[in-house]
């Protein structure tokens, strides 16, 4: 059996706050789980719906891929409720301050945490685990599977969505702490001859070719939303404001251009830099001579389209942005992309996740991957006689022959 971890408590203010990634694994999973979350998860839609979450209106479930659950498919799995007085207690514990709360439980083992989940995989129900799967960080949750010998698997909507919607997966963690940059090193990928920066993103991001438009300023400041996981545990000290400091520090003269993210509940007024009114984040890039991001996935982006990028905060495509030479940084991202990142209807899939757990070669994954995007894999497989290098030429090829 797998289980899900479902973040359960209203850290941001909103409660089930995973609530579409609970619906999505009851719609695709088609097996028995045990889901570790609060009881808010299994209210009547309806409540849900009366509230106005974005979960039931119109369009998302088909955007996201899911059914609106009956009370038929909630109860035919398992359940492990976290008490409200383990959320009372973190957040007393944390001053009051719910962001605090959120921070402590993405970044650091909290006693309250560390007890409910022991107790929670000491219970009958929770035999027979063979991973559970978490969309967020959480140490104590992971201190407590390891001491069960229970795998975590770190879930999570990848940086680029649209043509080939991607996610993560991750054994170590998710946005921080990852195992991205381990698993490479690891692999001893080098980039081949026929791979280039180019043909990457003609494969992932077809309409990011674009000339850079008209004007251009001398750097891009991509803001984030202020209450995102990233921001809080893995920012290395930085918010917002920080960055917009960081930007004004070097360039007193202006020429900065700073795009708000479409999630913050802040907007944005002229200052001393311009404000961002691209149709979209490829646009914005192309106005920018240079990048600074916290950890946006805007930073991938502009990877992609050749654009130095600077990042201050830790996230899984760091390590790409810090090569020393083209030839590494084309290496590190091809590496990334087609074996870091996974094709995102795969991680709603229970035999994937299995062929994941049983640790299998770079090589493998990547043809995996390959399948998914809709490739022969198999023909590529053959032709590339278990060079990693070699098959991902190969699928560069095919894909612009």
């Amino acid at each position: 059996m797998i289980a899900a971890f479902l973040l359960p408590f209203p850290l941001r203010g909103y409660r089930a706050p995973y609530l579409w990634v609970y619906y999505r694994l009851l719609s695709s999973f088609g097996e028995r789980m045990l889901f570790i979350a609060s009881e808010d998860y299994v209210r009547d839609p309806q409540h849900w719906q009366a509230q106005n979450r974005w979960e039931l209106q119109e369009g998302n479930a088909e955007r996201l891929q899911y059914q609106v659950p009956t009370h038929e498919r909630m109860a035919a799995h398992a359940y492990a409720f976290l008490d409200e007085a383990v959320f009372e207690t973190l957040l007393a514990q944390s001053g009051g301050n719910p962001l605090a709360a959120f921070k402590r439980l993405l970044s650091e083992r909290v006693p309250c945490l560390d007890a409910a989940f022991a107790d929670m995989l000491s219970r009958p129900s929770a035999n027979g685990i063979e991973a559970i799967l978490s969309w967020c960080n959480c140490p104590s949750l992971s201190a407590a599977a390891w001491e069960k010998g229970i795998p975590v698997v770190h879930l999570e909507i990848g940086p680029l969505r649209w043509p080939r919607p991607t996610a993560y997966l991750d054994f170590s963690g998710v946005n921080g702490n990852t195992e991205a940059a381990r698993r490479y090193l690891a692999s001893g990928f080098a980039a081949g001859s026929r791979l280039s920066v180019e043909a990457l993103r003609r494969f992932f991001l077809p309409d990011g070719s674009g000339e850079p438009l008209a004007k251009r300023f001398r750097l891009g400041v991509a803001l984030q939303v202020e209450d995102d996981s990233n921001l809080l545990a893995f920012g290395r000290g930085f918010d917002n404001l920080a960055m917009l400091t960081v930007a004004h520090l070097r360039n007193p003269e202006g020429s900065v251009l700073a795009r708000g993210h479409p999630g913050s509940v802040f907007a944005l007024k002229p200052d001393w830099y311009a404000l961002d009114d691209s149709p979209d984040s490829l646009a914005f890039i192309r106005r920018c001579e240079k990048i600074l991001t916290i950890n946006s996935s805007v930073g991938l982006e502009a990877l992609l389209m050749q654009t130095p990028v600077e990042i201050l905060g830790d996230c899984a495509h760091r390590y790409i942005a810090e090569a020393d030479d083209e030839g590494a940084r084309t290496a590190r991202l091809a590496f990334y992309l087609f074996a870091y990142l996974v094709p995102m209807p795969l991680i709603h899939d229970p035999g994937y996740v299995r062929f994941r757990l049983g640790q299998p070669s770079e090589f493998e994954i990547v043809v995996r991957h390959l399948a998914a995007y809709g490739l022969d894999s198999e023909r590529l497989r053959g032709n590339a006689a278990g060079s990693l290098s070699r098959l991902l030429e190969l699928v560069l090829s095919d894909a612009f022959a």
